[in-house]
């Protein structure tokens, strides 16, 4: 659906009302826990947004 570099271990997607489908990017294995000690993480931190054919679920 989509690919980008900055689309490290995608987390947390939302469809929103607009249509949209929303992802974040954690960078889950560039923590220190995972590469011996060094924070590989990069900023920004990143908020996808994906235009999709489709709404959300809404419940009641």
């Amino acid at each position: 659906m989509a690919h980008d570099p900055r689309l490290l271990w995608p987390d947390t997607m939302f469809v929103a009302t607009d249509r949209r489908l929303y992802v974040t990017a954690n960078q889950l294995q560039r923590q220190p826990t995972y590469q011996r000690g060094q924070d590989l993480r990069r900023k920004p931190y990143a908020l996808f947004r994906i235009p999709i054919d489709a709404g959300p679920v809404l419940l009641r």
